[in-house]
């Protein structure tokens, strides 16, 4: 493929409209239009570090070849005892060979098990709707997810449930949206998996189904199921491989930023910005492209897979989903939705920077920013991690975040 072979140092400083179609093959298609029309730029650049995951975990995941399979209904076994795995560490299919039927689904899974690797995450969020003139409100508040398989070992938790993750996003500001908040228990099982809505105006918890992960979050252009790009369940789509290529990805900093480790396991964390998010246009005046194009990007080339995703539920919102997955990490870059109609309507891309404590403990996989793009409704949404961290970790251990805060007792008791 022509475009492997190019090095950053083989990239002008910047691609706009006006050259843009001489690095088209480095673009997905959403951001050459975005590039074409002027709404974005791309900035190239390097990077002084090797974005990876760490070592353990990849050897960890040799280990695991020929352990696992799918069975009829796409779900992750344990080919000795044809169940669900209890715990995996590690990529569960470390060797995926692409000319396999199912070769989409088992890359997906391998993305599943590079993010569980964080065993437990507390974040703060700011996320911030977007119209052609700037911001124009927010919502902000915690975000709490417990992996209950993908666990390091010596670090199992009592599963009797079957529960795969929890998740927990409790509304803090502003106080017109303070305690609307969310909580899920994802099963390892194909069955319905259990959602939980609080709805301070009526003091009542709504249980929702499983394509209501589906809907706007709050009424903006993210969904639950693209947290992390995906989040889902994937038993809940039809995966295919499409096709392999090299594109310019973005990184929020062309630095390794260190962070530390803690005694309990978890590792400190630190953004390349300050206040509550990264730069956007409409915060610049001299800049002439769209209000929610991020600025001071260093963009670099990786190669990606190119997974296509269908959703097997007929009432979920959306159609077909294109995934450009990082070919060594499984960080998903960018994702283009279509409308069950077929016609397309939203582009998610993944801004991120690398971290590394002296442990060897990084923050790949995980993100400063989550930027969706609406082209039909000419909108965008911002999910950002929030420079201000006291409150936010990852590899959180049981002793910090246990099976029991996501109890519907403490739901009701946050929600209040």
């Amino acid at each position: 493929m022509c475009a492997g072979s190019l090095q950053a140092i083989d990239l002008p400083d910047v691609i706009d409209k006006k050259n843009c179609s001489q690095y088209k093959d480095l673009l997905i298609p959403a951001m050459y239009r975005a590039v074409e029309r002027g709404d974005y730029i791309v900035t190239p650049g390097k990077i002084n570090f090797k974005y990876k995951l760490d070592d353990k975990f990849i050897a960890a995941g040799a280990k695991n070849k020929g352990k696992y399979d799918l069975n009829k209904n796409g779900n992750l076994i344990d080919i000795s005892s044809g169940k669900y795995p209890e715990n995996i560490y590690g990529f569960p299919f470390p060797d995926v060979d692409i000319k396999d039927s199912r070769a989409g689904a088992k890359l997906m899974f391998n993305f599943d098990f590079q993010r569980y690797r964080f065993t437990g995450s507390r974040e703060q969020i700011y996320i911030m709707w977007i119209n052609t003139n700037g911001e124009e409100r927010y919502i902000s508040g915690l975000d709490q997810r417990l992996y209950m398989n993908g666990r390091m070992p010596g670090q199992s938790i009592s599963n009797p449930e079957k529960i795969l993750v929890y998740e927990f996003q409790n509304v803090l500001k502003p106080m017109s949206m303070k305690g609307t908040n969310k909580m899920a228990y994802i099963y390892m099982d194909e069955g319905e998996d259990a959602n939980f809505a609080y709805v301070p105006a009526i003091r009542r918890v709504r249980k929702t189904s499983s394509s209501a992960r589906s809907d706007p979050f709050m009424g903006s252009d993210s969904w639950s199921d693209t947290n992390y790009m995906w989040n889902g369940k994937s038993t809940t789509m039809e995966w295919k491989y499409i096709g392999e290529k090299t594109i310019l990805v973005s990184f929020t900093s062309p630095n390794m930023l260190p962070i530390q480790d803690m005694p309990d396991g978890r590792i400190t964390r630190v953004y390349p910005y300050t206040g509550l998010h990264l730069k956007f246009g409409f915060e610049d005046p001299n800049w002439k492209g769209a209000a929610w194009a991020p600025l001071n990007i260093t963009y670099v080339p990786r190669k990606v897979w190119i997974i296509e995703q269908m959703p097997r539920d007929p009432y979920y919102n959306w159609g077909k989903h294109i995934n450009y997955i990082d070919q060594e990490t499984y960080t998903i870059w960018y994702k283009e939705v279509y409308q069950r109609s077929g016609e397309f309507r939203t582009w998610i891309s993944f801004l991120t920077h690398y971290s590394e404590a002296p442990s060897g403990k990084n923050s790949t996989g995980d993100f400063d920013c989550q930027l969706f793009i609406d082209e039909t409704a000419h909108h965008a949404t911002s999910v950002n991690r929030s420079a201000n961290p006291e409150e936010a970790f990852l590899y959180m251990p049981e002793a910090r975040l246990k099976p029991s805060f996501f109890s519907m007792n403490n739901f009701l008791l946050l929600s209040k």
